[in-house]
């Protein structure tokens, strides 16, 4: 009896499709997953750009260094100082209050503390600190100058307004601001109608001498030594 014979083993060439085909498939398979998840995968990658959100003035805060080796009520100056050059007038207030407390008790600080009063629609506790800054240097033009400011533009006498400009020029003829105080007198005199400024770049709600002060601190923070003074 013949032993029977052992089944013929498939050949390699019988087995190369099905290897090409999976391959294929696998190579598909793989290209599909990643053009479906590209999308995140990029957004993985990407930087989310941060939206523009506009500076507001109170979100200044001063350098740690801004008040190194100063005295405290030098140091609070030096913060009112600060918070005025960038128009946070509630914080100007405080650190201008707590220096005079501590000493610092001259015409400059009355009077910057005086804007501050104004802006922050207190013009009562402005009239004081522009008369406080009188009493103590009668010869500070920047003080009687904002002076009739408030009268005109906060308490509503106009005449009053008149009456400290005209003062003003008497007294400083060669102010810096003595062009400004004719044009606010001839404003003053025509009512109402001439009390907004042609120039105003600030804001519309900016009255003329406002307008003026603001400038003024603005030419201060581009550069600080040659800023007129307040």
């Amino acid at each position: 009896m013949s032993k029977p014979q052992p089944a013929a083993r498939p050949t390699p060439s019988f087995w190369l499709p099905f290897v090409v085909i999976g391959l294929v498939g696998l190579l598909l398979g793989a290209t599909i997953t990643y053009l479906a998840l590209r999308p995140r995968l990029q957004q993985s990658r990407d930087p989310v750009a941060a939206p523009v959100v506009a500076q507001d003035p109170s979100t200044h805060l001063p350098s740690p260094d801004l008040t190194e080796g100063q005295l405290p009520a030098e140091a609070d100056h030096t913060r009112g100082n600060f918070y005025y050059d960038h128009q946070n007038w509630s914080e100007a207030i405080r650190y201008y209050n707590s220096a005079i407390k501590q000493g610092i008790d001259n015409a400059d600080i009355h009077t910057d503390l005086g804007n501050a009063y104004r802006f922050s629609g207190r013009p009562n506790d402005a009239l004081t600190e522009y008369t406080r800054a009188q009493q103590l240097n009668p010869n500070h033009e920047f003080s009687l100058f904002n002076l009739g400011g408030l009268y005109l533009e906060d308490l509503r006498q106009p005449d009053k307004a008149v009456e400290i400009w005209n003062e003003y020029l008497t007294r400083f003829p060669a102010g810096r601001n003595v062009e400004a105080a004719r044009d606010f007198i001839a404003r003053a005199k025509s009512g109402p109608a001439g009390l907004t400024s042609p120039s105003a770049t600030t804001s519309a709600k900016n009255s003329a001498t406002e307008d003026l002060i603001l400038r003024q601190i603005k030419a201060g923070q581009i550069d600080k030594s040659a800023a007129p003074a307040r």
